[in-house]
């Protein structure tokens, strides 16, 4: 049978169904996580989360790799690790123009 990569397809929900089962609190920040909310739309909804960020190289499809996360938590680690990393525009104008 052949596998859809990334987050979609039987193997993703596989990996997801076993963090759901195997874990009880958020790797962020070690609360417990109520896995009756919404992860689409509640800010301590469940979700997986993946330590080594997917754009860094991560495999999405490791168990290793795969933690249950709050949805505000995982949102919050992503934001930071993406800002780390973005490049920010300077602005500078040449003396002689002015």
């Amino acid at each position: 049978m052949a596998y859809s990569k990334g987050r979609a397809g039987t193997a993703w929900w596989n990996v997801q169904a076993r963090v759901y089962a195997e874990e009880t609190h958020c790797w962020l920040c070690r609360r417990w996580v109520d896995q009756s909310l919404d992860g689409q739309t509640h800010p301590m909804g469940r979700t997986v989360d993946h330590v080594l960020e997917l754009w860094q190289g991560g495999d999405p499809l490791d168990r290793a790799n795969c933690r249950l996360a709050h949805r505000r938590c995982n949102t919050a680690k992503s934001n930071r690790a993406r800002a780390k990393v973005k490049v920010r525009p300077s602005h500078s104008i040449d003396a002689a123009s002015l």
